[in-house]
């Protein structure tokens, strides 16, 4: 009965996570459309989007958006001949050079050179493999355990400073 239900979920999250892409696909050449919009059209709250999200992706709403925009983008510069400027706009980049910057920071190349690659180093392997979305990596906070940590060894020490008086 367990295995019943965990693979009816596991089909609901492929569909949610289906349904997600397609309505990103759909909004694609809309610069403006958010994670507001999103969680509109599968009429969740934004926090109930992002929870579900990151829990069967890992990614924040946002990260799962521009991840959409930047595979269909690798798609775009592998079958018509348009810039990289247009592409930058059909996948709904305000700006290409933002754009660049992220399909570097996805890819590990930049839009020019993965399009300059020979086809055959364009499959998976071509991909980096380990992409974190900047949301997660740019905390200007020490974490909490180490602030802790920082705290007890600053006590200890004292404690033992003024033992040896």
């Amino acid at each position: 009965m367990l295995a019943e239900r965990e693979n009816i979920e596991i089909k609901h999250d492929a569909d949610f996570l289906t349904e997600l892409r397609r309505i990103v696909l759909n909004n694609l050449t809309n610069d403006d459309f958010s994670v507001r919009d999103l969680a509109q059209k599968v009429r969740l709250s934004r926090s109930q989007l992002h929870r579900r999200l990151k829990a069967n992706t890992g990614l924040s709403a946002s990260c799962f958006i521009r991840e959409t925009r930047l595979i269909r983008a690798s798609e775009l510069l592998l079958a018509n001949n348009k810039t990289i400027s247009e592409i930058a706009y059909m996948v709904g980049f305000g700006s290409p050079s933002y754009f660049n910057k992220c399909f570097h920071d996805y890819f590990g190349y930049s839009p020019g050179e993965f399009k300059k690659q020979p086809k055959a180093a364009q499959s998976k392997s071509f991909f980096k493999t380990s992409y974190n979305c900047k949301e997660f990596r740019t905390n200007k906070y020490i974490p909490f355990p180490f602030l802790v940590l920082f705290m007890v060894i600053i006590i200890v020490l004292i404690l033992l400073f003024l033992s040896l008086f």
